[in-house]
């Protein structure tokens, strides 16, 4: 009997553990930004609350993840023609709000490590702009919005720029693309919730 059943589950279509992850998780990630910014080995940080985003043919999370007075982003990105699953590690930059549309191309500028007091500017350009329904799920629950904005913009350094627009304001997410085996992720058992 226990053969039958191991092939039953076998052919089942497995849920990612990317996805969904339970809020209270531990996520440990060995991306080298991360052991640039972090003096820990390891560093692992909890998911205290995630944004999903869906659209036809579009799924996006963007996990928030806290570490002692550290904070980082987590993007999952999936990617339907491929049927792969793309990491990003992200920092929120700025908010504002909304009293014109974005254009095509983005101008930000950052503070030049080699020489104090100077910024460099970088250019990003928009590649996608998708009208999303939004879910926030924190230990409170969930709360659904429909009609958020997500833009997407990269840059030539392999850089990336998401825009929020969600309720009249933008939120900015800088970040960069992660190796899928950077992170790994400790989930807390959901019947315990």
């Amino acid at each position: 009997m226990n053969l039958f059943k191991r092939k039953k589950e076998e052919g089942k279509i497995r849920r990612n553990e990317l996805c969904d992850i339970p809020i209270g998780s531990m996520v440990e990630l060995t991306d080298l930004t991360t052991f640039a910014l972090e003096e820990e080995v390891a560093p692992t940080f909890e998911l205290i609350e995630y944004k999903k985003y869906e659209a036809d043919r579009f799924l996006r999370y963007m996990y928030h993840l806290v570490s002692n007075d550290d904070e980082v982003i987590l993007g999952v990105d999936y990617d339907a023609s491929l049927n792969e699953y793309n990491v990003a590690r992200f920092v929120i930059d700025s908010e504002e709000e909304f009293t014109e549309p974005l254009g095509d191309t983005i101008v930000m500028e950052f503070e030049d490590p080699e020489n104090e007091g100077e910024t460099v500017p970088v250019r990003y350009g928009r590649n996608n702009v998708v009208n999303t329904k939004m879910t926030i799920v924190t230990s409170d629950g969930t709360e659904e919005y429909e009609d958020v904005e997500i833009q997407d913009y990269s840059a030539e350094d392999g850089s990336i720029l998401m825009v929020e627009l969600w309720d009249s304001i933008f939120t900015f997410f800088l970040g960069e693309s992660m190796e899928r085996s950077s992170v790994n992720v400790f989930p807390v058992d959901r019947k315990k919730d």
